[in-house]
């Protein structure tokens, strides 16, 4: 597929591209636009964000990302917007691919992968809804090792087969669910971080056999900002069983206290110094710098 890399500015939005604007790129920019603004998020002025992407969602909206710095062997992948109505997470890693724009000293001798808004479709309507343009919940469609067996059968007995959990009809079968597990796959990151709402705490995952120093390492990093750790349950399909359990990439998920997009800036000022910490790490030394 060919490389495409493109320019993002907002307030206002528009797009450049390295050889010709794309009318898919022009479409998806102008929608952005106008769901920030309902937002009310009118600070994210960027001079120039080149953000690459290779792969389109099930409504041909770009499914973007930005890399910042090289691959030393400590390379961090950022995720939000997994689900569509919890829009908060967009704002804060928008926000937090400016802030590292104006301080490359935090990429230094590592690398930093942001994804902001893995479910575009979902984000993009009228009424923002979890699920992808498809109804599927891409925390419940990753191809894990218990798929067939459970996804559905847990999601009819334990969700009462609600439409906003449904795994799919089958496991990665969703073009957003392609597109994190290519992102893993390229960059093989040594941490994962994905943002949610509105449970309030940090989740993580990661090999079985090492999930207290897990723990104990991620506790560490929570005390900056006294927000709780929870070790929660994995479920067929989601990404802490895909990365963390299967192939031990020590998955942290950051549930935010609530969905309330007006608050977005305030959680990105509190859990920025949490980032960088996480950034900086190279577990498993607990507390290293």
């Amino acid at each position: 597929m060919k490389r495409l890399a493109v320019l993002v500015f907002f307030t206002p939005l528009l797009v450049r591209a390295e050889t010709s604007t794309t009318p898919e790129f022009t479409r998806f920019a102008t929608a952005l636009e106008q769901k920030f603004a309902q937002f009310g998020w009118r600070d994210l002025r960027v001079d120039s964000i080149a953000w690459e992407y290779y792969r389109k969602s099930g409504l041909n909206n770009p499914l973007f990302f930005r890399v910042f710095g090289n691959d030393g062997g400590n390379a961090t992948l950022f995720l939000g917007g997994v689900h569509g109505d919890e829009p908060a997470p967009v704002y804060i890693l928008t926000k937090l691919a400016l802030f590292l724009q104006e301080h490359p000293e935090y990429y230094k001798d590592r690398q930093i992968v942001i994804a902001p808004l893995v479910n575009p479709d979902g984000f993009l309507a009228a009424r923002s809804t979890r699920t992808n343009s498809r109804g599927v919940d891409l925390n419940r469609n990753f191809p894990t090792r218990d798929w067939d067996k459970y996804a559905s059968l847990q999601w009819k007995r334990n969700e009462r087969a609600a439409k906003r959990k449904f795994p799919g009809t089958s496991a990665g079968s969703e073009s957003e669910t392609k597109f994190q597990i290519a992102l893993l796959n390229r960059f093989s990151p040594l941490k994962v971080i994905s943002i949610h709402s509105p449970l309030g705490f940090y989740d993580y995952d990661g090999a079985t056999s090492d999930l207290e120093r897990l723990g104990k390492w991620l506790r560490e990093i929570s005390k900056e900002t006294d927000f709780p750790v929870n070790k929660f349950r994995v479920y067929p399909g989601s990404l802490g069983n895909y990365a963390g359990v299967e192939r031990s990439v020590f998955t942290i998920t950051l549930e935010l206290p609530s969905s309330d997009p007006a608050r977005a800036n305030d959680y990105f000022d509190l859990f920025r110094q949490s980032f960088i910490r996480l950034v900086e790490s190279t577990y498993p030394s607990v507390g290293s710098r």
